[in-house]
């Protein structure tokens, strides 16, 4: 036998409380009778119906009454059988790419709006599943959690853009560990599906990509990933506007390009698919669709181990030490008392 919820036993240690508070609670009863009748000798001619044997008996009852209820709320579970549980819906992470990389013109109005737009599009496809949000320059910060509140998801990604990245740099790898972690701290991993939806101009700064991809292709999470950009590139804006673009130490225009190869691989590696952005947005449609029918055309049907409710064993014996509380009677029988004033 086990416990779906054993933590709720621990309330049985307050049953002797309660059974000490119920006889505190007759003596100090007996006590103020025994003032109102003015002392033990005529005590007897207030207690002589009542019978404190029986007054015992539904002390007693109640007392079981109250254990068996916390151990139906424990939910008592014992035997087994199989059940077939189809899976529902699906869990999404949305990973944008905020370094400055991003907010290079080369797709109008740049690479950052493109994407974000994308996004929010993908969210108004994905209603009825759980969406949840990171984003990743430097380092990676988890912006929203798993949630079914697509009007939320919207919100928190209204928020993302390129100057909100508190360090520089490119953490791919990062931010893919955070999203998995996402994945992993959502439960349900046995009725839905998982997945990464990754928008990027496929710059890595930080490296340790394959270490990234090996743990999400044992977790069975594909990544769908979104190429922001085009390979003939173009230079970065720097934050502040009057046309100034970032160098290097020599003076010379970077120019950041779209890698393809590298949003290729990790998408094949891990089950997944790569889309270069477009504005049109068909690549959106098609990630979505592929979302929604990955229940039905990946994971199908499991099977899982279902233990048996048997919390109506104790809720029964508690219905019935109730009732039989209620059905005794403190009053004495009369032949019972005119026996007790004859002996």
């Amino acid at each position: 036998m086990r416990f779906a919820d054993p933590e709720l036993l621990w309330l049985l240690l307050a049953l002797p409380l309660l059974a000490l508070a119920m006889v505190v609670a007759a003596r100090t009863r007996r006590r103020a009778l025994g003032r109102f009748a003015g002392g033990e000798a005529q005590l007897g001619w207030f207690t002589s119906e009542v019978s404190t044997h029986r007054r015992a008996v539904r002390g007693l009852l109640w007392l079981l009454a109250a254990g068996a209820t916390i151990v139906a709320a424990a939910r008592p579970q014992w035997g087994t059988r199989l059940e077939e549980i189809t899976r529902a819906g699906v869990d999404v992470v949305i990973v944008l790419d905020t370094s400055l990389s991003m907010s290079a013109e080369d797709v109008p109005p740049n690479r950052m709006a493109q994407a974000r737009y994308a996004a929010a599009s993908l969210i108004d496809r994905l209603a009825g599943n759980r969406v949840g949000l990171v984003s990743f320059a430097g380092h990676a910060t988890l912006l929203c959690p798993l949630t079914l509140d697509q009007a939320g998801a919207r919100l928190f990604l209204d928020t993302v853009d390129v100057e909100s990245a508190p360090v520089a740099g490119t953490a791919l790898a990062e931010s893919l560990e955070v999203a998995l972690n996402l994945l992993d701290s959502g439960g349900n991993s046995v009725t839905r599906g998982r997945a990464i939806v990754l928008f990027t101009d496929g710059e890595d700064h930080e490296g340790e990509l394959d270490q990234a991809i090996d743990r999400l292709r044992s977790a069975g999470v594909a990544v769908y990933a979104v190429g922001c950009g085009t390979t003939r590139g173009a230079p970065i804006p720097l934050p502040g506007g009057k046309a100034r673009f970032k160098k290097d130490r020599d003076g010379r225009v970077v120019t950041t390009r779209l890698d393809e190869g590298l949003l290729e691989r990790l998408a094949l590696d891990t089950s997944g698919r790569y889309y270069r952005g477009t504005p049109s947005q068909v690549e959106v449609d098609e990630i979505a669709q592929a979302l929604v029918g990955m229940d039905a055309e990946e994971f199908g049907s499991v099977m899982r181990v279902r233990y048996e409710e048997r919390y109506q064993f104790p809720l029964g014996l508690a219905l019935a030490a109730l009732i039989a509380e209620t059905m005794i009677r403190d009053r004495r029988r009369s032949g019972s008392r005119r026996v007790e004033e004859g002996a």
